[in-house]
């Protein structure tokens, strides 16, 4: 588990990971800053930005919290205001170093600050950024999946439910392959661990939806229904009872 300490830079509130960033620095949240003292190695302009950087030699991923859906239009990034440690990142932040440290394929934690604002607060996460990975939507707009690869993924996600980790956007972007072959999670905003039952699979179900709607986008996608049974077998020979084994 992370030893986090507290700092008050104003009156915003950062948790970092002592051991990961001895020397933290605040203005590590501001891209700005990033960019000026050369700190700054790339973006990602998915649906939100993603800024990546190295820091004391470490690569690392910073994301602003933003607003989504209609109400997003309106207040792009600023939420009712709550204890810190419900704050959306300040969540996150535990629920990423929690699994972490039980041995799940999560970027670590690094940083988390609650910025307040009158009513309202602005959020912010730091997390070391997973080396040489693509998500999953972009691997099988390439090319396919072998049976192996399906069933481990399956088996990742069944890892997860086993922990109780309930991913509440479960979906084919929030899945990272990396160069290795590892299967890596991402994106827990909203996340929680939960006592077992029915949202495990709903989980599963959300994920399907996601790869049917992305076919629907990409028409030449790589993924058949022969991909999603060796996922689901890849799901059950690690959530079901060791006496029960499953065919590929």
């Amino acid at each position: 588990m992370a030893e986090i300490t507290t700092r008050q830079t104003g009156a915003a509130v950062i948790w970092y990971d002592a051991a990961l960033v001895p020397g933290f620095a605040p203005d590590l949240f501001d891209p700005a800053w990033l960019k000026q003292t050369g700190r700054l190695t790339g973006t990602s302009t998915g649906r939100n930005t993603a800024w990546f950087l190295r820091y004391e030699g470490r690569e690392m991923v910073l994301r602003h919290y933003w607003r989504g859906g209609m109400v997003g239009r309106i207040v792009k990034d600023l939420y009712l205001r709550e204890p810190v440690d419900r704050s959306r990142a300040m969540r996150e932040f535990t629920l990423l170093d929690w699994m972490h440290g039980q041995g799940l394929p999560v970027p670590r934690p690094v940083a988390a600050r609650f910025s307040p604002f009158g009513p309202w607060y602005r959020a912010d996460l730091l997390m070391e950024r997973i080396p040489d990975t693509r998500p999953l939507a972009d691997c099988l707009a390439e090319g396919p999946l072998s049976d192996r690869d399906w069933m481990r993924i399956g088996a990742v996600i069944a890892r997860f439910h086993k922990a109780g980790v309930h991913h509440s956007d479960l979906n084919c972007r929030n899945i990272l392959l990396d160069g290795a072959g590892g299967i890596w999670l991402i994106d827990f905003d909203k996340c929680e661990r939960r006592p077992q039952g029915g949202w495990a699979q709903e989980n599963i179900r959300r994920l399907e939806r996601s790869l049917i709607k992305e076919k629907g986008k990409v028409p030449g996608l790589h993924w058949t229904d022969r991909d999603w049974q060796a996922l689901l077998v890849g799901y059950r020979v690690i959530s079901a009872p060791p006496d029960i084994k499953y065919d590929a």
